[in-house]
């Protein structure tokens, strides 16, 4: 009978001594399931060194008195010859070193991602809405700066050399502007101007129930130089920015009193639309309006971009992680594995590495140490 110890554990137990010519034996211990490896002794010297090492282990701690063998439930035995040991834990198998790395830098940048994700998604959005606003502004700074000049400079010019006449074409500010955005939104149909109103002589320019309550809000609060949002519509929403349209002394001849306005104006548009107003009363909005798509689109195009540029900077990341991880950790933890293994089967000559002054170096050094210690051991049992 022979006793043997786990490494992992410290549990002892008997076994049957090993008559094959194999090296070494290897059990499973009972307890941890641990692969316990057994130097067979064949000769006198090694027989003796045993039975002394037995000694020492009796007088310590209890032995299990059970059996290792092939007939009982015990540990079993296994051939050194036999390749792919069950190692596993009852909870499962083990992850490698690599795997655990990969697992946690993986999870660390996923984390990463969605946060950035969500980040950029939100600041490419508001970017993208800001430059619609730009252009949206620019476009109705231009409609309004046409209807200035039509009453400020054509308007005037006109009534002075026709004093009895109206030409819509040159006179009305709203006819004009109108016109000219039919000629930008060739080139960009995506934006849409209105100048709206409550009852005008245009039917084109007829508020609806929203523009209307965007009036009143104008009218109730003279503070109020321009509303900005988004507005229901069928189909989609749409960003929109309206400023109001304040009547002038200069506009009271065609909208006040139907008995002051000219009469080519009532001939064409007759005396019931459009007339009634007083200096200062919001009178309509100029409006501009951008599919809300045109925003998101242009917002998650920019951040699908800048995620798979993020994506391709993490993936090499982690490949660099691996290549250096792989380097400094593994290949220093598999040397030291490999000559631990040696040791334990005996091969106390093994040299092992000591170089460097990181953790792992430290860890060889206690390595050797270890195996000058053992080695000791050993031949102080020999004498």
């Amino acid at each position: 009978m022979q006793i043997i110890q786990c490494d992992s554990c410290g549990k002892r137990y008997k076994v049957k001594e090993n008559d094959n010519d194999e090296a070494t034996s290897k059990y499973k211990c009972n307890s941890c399931f641990h692969i316990i490896r057994v130097v067979n002794s064949n000769n006198t010297r090694d027989q003796d060194q045993l039975q002394t090492a037995e000694k020492q282990l009796l007088s310590q701690n209890p032995v299990d008195d059970r059996v290792w063998s092939q007939e009982n439930a015990g540990p079993i035995e296994y051939n050194t010859n036999a390749l792919g040991l069950d190692t596993k834990s009852p909870s499962g198998p083990s992850l490698s070193l690599r795997t655990k790395f990969n697992l946690t830098i993986g999870a660390v940048l996923t984390c990463a991602m969605v946060l950035i994700y969500f980040w950029s998604e939100s600041r490419m959005q508001q970017e993208a809405k800001d430059q619609v606003l730009d252009k949206a502004q620019l476009l109705l700074t231009t409609m309004e700066a046409s209807r200035d000049f039509t009453s400020k400079i054509v308007k005037p010019a006109l009534y002075k050399a026709l004093p009895d006449r109206f030409i819509t074409e040159g006179m009305s500010s709203s006819f004009g502007a109108r016109n000219i955005f039919d000629r930008i939104s060739k080139v960009y149909p995506q934006y849409y101007f209105k100048h709206a109103a409550p009852y005008p002589r245009n039917t084109a320019n007829q508020a609806d129930v929203f523009e209307m309550n965007i009036i009143k809000k104008f009218n109730n609060d003279k503070n109020i130089k321009e509303w900005r949002g988004y507005r229901p519509s069928e189909g989609e929403k749409k960003y929109s920015v309206m400023k109001p349209i304040v009547a002038e002394q200069r506009c009271m001849r065609c909208h006040s009193d139907p008995a002051i306005a000219p009469k080519e104006l009532l001939e064409k548009y007759g005396d019931k639309k459009g007339f009634g107003r007083s200096v200062g009363e919001v009178i309509g909005t100029l409006t501009i309006s951008v599919p809300a798509s045109v925003v998101m689109e242009k917002a998650q195009t920019n951040t699908m971009a800048f995620i798979g540029i993020v994506a391709l900077f993490f993936g090499l990341l982690i490949v660099i992680a691996n290549f250096f991880f792989t380097k400094v950790v593994l290949r220093p933890i598999k040397y030291l594995a490999d000559n631990a293994d040696d040791i334990s089967l005996g091969k106390l000559d093994t040299l092992i590495n000591t170089s460097g002054g990181d953790e792992i170096a430290k860890l060889a050094k206690a390595f050797d140490r270890m195996k000058i210690s053992i080695k000791m051991a050993f031949e102080q049992l020999a004498r």
